[in-house]
């Protein structure tokens, strides 16, 4: 496996392996990896002849600098986790190898994707992340790109961007990987104290409930916000950020459920936040 810091090097070996016909994959994460992580890497191997993965904790998409400054680093677990996984190749920047200069002083948005969820609770984010994937897209000219649909928003911005600027590369959604009890995977859940991890199944309980409530001919969101709603209220230590039931391919607010339903929560846990989501057909 290679293991890499410069980005005129990892260019060179990529665009190598493209003169031999090799396809590439490309997964980029923030590190402090897991088995969703590994997922995504497995995914890639499986449809790549390269898989590639670049670690680098982005401070342009963190609006809150001490959330920032929290954010678990673990390189010496993360290559053991990418060489289990058979990735070819590590892509590990420094701040001043992205942003040589400092972060760039430019707004790169996808607007009619980026109109709730968590481009309102947090701004600012989608732009952090849209930057820097800019960047590695060009250090990285992957045949495809994998995301884990956790994200489910941030999955959707950006394969809408790369499909406006004309990136020739595919974006692949991969699905949430859980725990065994259904907790969604994240690099945050090792912020999380004692009782918080059994208080963070509540997401997804609410989650479940919404979608049977669907299940079961449901076709008001209102109803539906509702109970889920009294899930995460049953939690004094539960601080709802957004909960919303929306168009799972528009993103828009939807009166009278139908199609695909994207259900989703975003939640503070004492200073963790956490975000889930589960997307619904509707018969």
């Amino acid at each position: 496996m290679i293991v890499s810091k410069d980005p005129n090097e990892v260019r060179n070996q990529i665009l190598s392996w493209k003169s031999e016909k090799l396809s590439v994959g490309f997964a980029p994460t923030m590190g402090f990896l897991h088995e969703g992580h590994a997922n995504l890497f497995l995914r890639s191997s499986s449809e790549n002849s390269k898989t590639v993965v670049s670690i680098f904790v982005n401070p342009a998409q963190f609006n809150d600098p001490e959330d920032y400054e929290k954010y678990p680093i673990n390189t010496e677990g993360d290559l053991e986790i990418c060489k289990a996984s058979k990735v070819d190749l590590v892509f590990l920047p420094d701040k001043d190898t992205m942003y040589p200069g400092g972060i760039p002083q430019v707004e790169l948005r996808v607007p009619h994707l980026m109109k709730n969820l968590d481009a309102t609770t947090r701004p600012g984010h989608f732009e952090g992340v849209l930057l820097v994937l800019s960047r590695l897209f060009h250090t990285i000219p992957a045949d495809r790109s994998y995301f884990g649909k956790k994200d489910y928003q941030q999955y959707l911005v950006v394969k809408d961007f790369v499909k406006a600027l004309g990136f020739p590369m595919e974006i692949i959604g991969v699905d949430t990987v859980r725990s065994a009890e259904g907790l969604a995977l994240s690099s945050r859940n090792a912020r999380l104290i004692g009782p918080e991890k059994e208080e963070a199944l509540l997401l997804i309980r609410a989650l479940r409930l919404g979608e049977s409530l669907i299940k079961q001919g449901e076709k008001d969101p209102s109803e539906v916000l509702t109970v889920m709603r009294d899930v995460l209220d049953s939690s004094s230590k539960i601080q709802t950020d957004y909960l919303e039931v929306l168009d799972a391919n528009t993103l828009e607010e939807l009166h009278i459920l139908k199609g695909e339903v994207l259900l989703a929560v975003a939640a503070f846990l004492g200073q963790v936040r956490l975000i889930d989501n589960i997307t619904v057909k509707v018969s």
